[in-house]
């Protein structure tokens, strides 16, 4: 009895070898790995790896088959630098705040600055599926190579996300900018798709089509979509709590301007009429129409600065002997008036003029 069980051990072996690396033979000659026995533990194991152009750097063979991933990859990395040297740029602001963040925002603006920030966080699949598998196989450069790749691509792609979403100051120009950034952090996967059409040469589209049979193995699928779900929320903890401390200090006016000064000239036509209102004004703790209001330090009857939301334009208005001291509403009487803005910063004002009352021509001139 022991000799036949030692005789027919090795053809159970055989027969179970066999039924594992059954597959089904394509038209083309290449073979279908996916299909099996249902059963079958090493095809469970067995995973796709992304289709994008980094997995074709990883599988491609020649020195032509490299070409198109790497110059992706060049194109996404120089224009993601690009767009960061402009927004880090001051331009001709006279203040300018800390990565440029608005002084106050409204609140749609507020809210999808929150929507984009999970939005951003969720589509940067690249920048998890690299993390997870960097120096996941024996050692091997091109393996190595492509994984890291991701990671540049998917932090580049999140750090210009969020320079966008915070200095933004509507909502339009933060999705369509928003929306320029995902698109460009989606050209790999474009590519990728371009060439398994055909839109390449043939040696790209052989290449796609290798990149969409290849499977490496992995026994810790489980594992591997646990530690993504933390990877993700704890980058979503992150830009949000980010993001809330900036809500906070827009809040208590931490950007903005904490004085300005208005300066009437003497050869203005106008310095007999509002000569009074020069000097400097000091950031108040109230607020008007959602926007900080400046009281004058130094002045003979005192005025101060503030937004008239009917208008749309800053006014400087001068206190009555009566209400010294209390603010009053800058639409009721205001001695000067800004453009047409809706800015919440009042950096921003080019110029004060003097309005004429009971309508007709408004005589303006700038004030420095």
């Amino acid at each position: 009895p022991e000799q036949g069980t030692s005789l027919e051990s090795p053809l159970i072996a055989a027969n179970i070898t066999t039924n594992t690396n059954d597959s089904t033979e394509n038209n083309d000659g290449t073979q279908n790995k996916e299909q099996g026995d249902p059963g079958n533990k090493e095809d469970d194991a067995r995973e796709k790896i992304p289709p994008d152009a980094f997995s074709m750097l990883f599988i491609a063979k020649t020195y032509s088959e490299h070409a198109l991933p790497i110059g992706v990859f060049v194109l996404q990395i120089l224009i993601l630098v690009l767009i960061s040297l402009d927004l880090l740029q001051t331009y001709d602001r006279e203040v300018i705040t800390f990565m440029n963040i608005p002084v106050i925002v409204p609140l749609s603006v507020t809210v999808s600055q929150c929507i984009a920030c999970i939005v951003s966080v969720f589509s940067a699949d690249d920048l998890v599926y690299g993390v997870l598998h960097v120096n996941k196989r024996p050692i091997d450069i091109k393996w190595e190579v492509s994984n890291i790749m991701r990671i540049v691509e998917g932090v580049m792609v999140i750090g210009v996300s969020l320079i966008f979403i915070v200095q933004s100051s509507t909502a339009i120009d933060l999705w369509l900018n928003f929306a320029a950034v995902q698109f460009v952090g989606q050209l790999d996967n474009l590519a990728f798709a371009l060439a398994k059409m055909n839109f390449f040469r043939n040696a790209e589209w052989e290449l796609a089509k290798r990149v969409s049979e290849y499977r490496v193995h992995d026994n810790s699928m489980q594992t591997f979509k646990r530690t993504a779900r933390i990877i993700w929320c704890v980058m979503l903890i992150v830009m949000i709590a980010g993001l809330s401390f900036i809500f906070y200090t827009q809040y208590n006016l931490h950007f903005a301007c904490k004085s300005i000064t208005i300066t009437v000239g003497e050869s203005s036509s106008a310095f007999p009429l509002a000569r009074y209102l020069s000097g400097t004004y000091i950031l108040d703790t109230t607020r008007i129409n959602g926007r900080p209001v400046y009281v004058q330090k130094q002045g003979t009857n005192g005025a101060f600065l503030a937004y008239c939301g009917s208008i749309n334009q800053w006014t400087v208005s001068s206190y009555d002997d009566e209400s010294r001291g209390n603010i009053d509403d800058p639409c009721y009487y205001f001695d000067l008036q800004s453009e047409t803005t809706r800015t919440y910063d009042v950096a921003e004002i080019k110029t004060l003029r003097l309005p004429v009352r009971n309508g007709g021509v408004v005589i303006g001139w700038c004030i420095c």
